[in-house]
């Protein structure tokens, strides 16, 4: 399993992240850092809810190269 810090700016970025996520063969989660939510990032519902939130955990598999290559522009830079 493969993560990355990520940060949703507007509606388009959760609306676009939901596509992305839908497209993927294997499970994606996302976790808050203190991990108190942890979700199906496939949902919509929860999606909603992290939209309110700052810093989010996306895990995902090695193998969906092409959502990794997504996520680098929600990425939050150290």
């Amino acid at each position: 399993m493969k993560s990355k810090r990520i940060r949703f700016e507007s509606a388009n970025d959760l609306y676009d992240f939901n596509k992305e996520a839908t497209k993927c063969k294997t499970e994606v989660r996302i976790q808050t850092k203190s991990e108190a939510f942890n979700f199906d990032a496939k949902t919509l519902l929860g999606l909603f809810f992290a939209m309110n939130l700052s810093d989010l955990e996306v895990i995902y598999s090695e193998e969906e190269t092409e959502f990794d290559e997504f996520l680098k522009r929600l990425e939050v830079k150290e």
